[in-house]
């Protein structure tokens, strides 16, 4: 029955990442056009929507949805929390000449402002370059030294190159989910069942990792010969990504002490105190370059400071040294 449930929150924590992962994350209004026409700031806004969304991989909703609902006398604000976007976008366009200078602001949902940034095209022409280094300027919140002015497009030969990514990646703070299986050589030890906080900072190529929670035993009512064990843990370890995609595996390494409490079998006193263990793990990241990402994990425990061995003598218990249980565990997390 546990094991059922085990499942069944798994099953749920999916559902509930691909439902974050598919709503729209943020919500571009309508380009505020000076000396252009009605028609070529709704071409600039579904450029850079376009060019917003390649460059984030999340959901975005583009000017057209926002703009007849502004056309209510609705705030910026207002649309954006209707249409459930976590952040809005504001784009200004100002023609002088045949140059077109672009500007836009990120804000939260409510109002308050993430990051601005401009740029420039020498005419119209240009505007598909200029709107996707505006886009990606906004999305990694990355300054643009002065303004853009590329030459017409005649091929891929002409294109500019792309700047190198951020330095720094947005950080994730969610839950993660475990189902742990010990093994410890002439011992038979229940299954473990935990959950707890964790975040993740770092580069788009690695990050360290930092975690609080909980474990417990998957049943309990095992026979006499079965070892229970569970407490509080905390973690610290870091890992880095093997490619570069948004699915993207990875491999890591950390420590994870605890404060572990040991049901011992057939009537021996328990064998309660700090425990520390060293682990390795490799798992995948489904969505990496979106807002929510959700990942899985195969982990590898050792215990670097062991537990008590508890042994039945004819004067009472007593301790005779310590062993070292292995544990694998299959870990399933989500992260904002």
């Amino acid at each position: 029955m546990k094991l059922r449930w085990t499942i069944f929150s798994a099953f749920m924590l999916v559902s509930l990442a691909t439902a974050q992962a598919s709503a729209a994350v943020v919500a571009v209004m309508p380009v505020q056009g000076v000396n252009l026409s009605e028609g070529q700031s709704d071409v600039i806004g579904l450029l850079f929507t376009e060019a917003f969304a390649r460059e984030t991989r999340t959901a975005v909703t583009p000017p057209s949805e926002t703009k007849a609902k502004l056309a209510q006398g609705k705030p910026p604000m207002a649309v954006a929390t209707e249409l459930g976007a976590l952040e809005y976008i504001e784009l200004r366009a100002l023609q002088l000449g045949s140059r077109v200078t672009v500007a836009g602001i990120r804000r939260t949902k409510d109002g308050a402002e993430i990051f601005r940034a401009e740029t420039a095209a020498s005419s119209l022409d240009e505007m598909e370059i200029a709107v996707a280094r505006l886009a990606r300027s906004l999305a990694w919140r990355q300054p643009m030294l002065g303004a853009v002015s590329t030459p017409a497009i005649q091929g891929p030969a002409d294109m500019p190159a792309s700047p190198p990514p951020p330095a720094s990646y947005p950080k994730a703070f969610g839950m993660k989910t475990s189902l742990i299986f010990p093994f410890a050589s002439g011992r038979s030890i229940a299954p473990m069942m935990a959950a707890q906080f964790d975040g993740r900072m770092g580069t788009r190529d690695s990050f360290i990792e930092f975690g609080v929670g909980a474990a417990i035993p998957s049943s309990s009512s095992s026979g006499s010969n079965v070892i229970q064990m569970g407490g509080v843990f905390v973690e610290l370890g870091g890992s880095f990504y093997l490619s570069d995609g948004p699915i993207a595996p990875y491999l890591g390494a950390g420590l994870s002490p605890r404060i572990w409490i040991v049901d011992n079998p057939n009537g021996l006193e328990g064998s309660n105190g700090a425990s520390c263990v060293a682990y390795g793990q490799a798992g995948i990241t489904f969505t990496r370059d979106s807002r929510a990402r959700v990942y899985a994990e195969f982990r590898l425990n050792q215990y670097i400071l062991g537990l008590a061995n508890k042994v039945s003598t004819p004067d009472g218990t007593q301790t005779n040294g310590t062993y070292h249980p292995t544990e694998l565990a299959l870990q399933l997390g989500i992260g904002w």
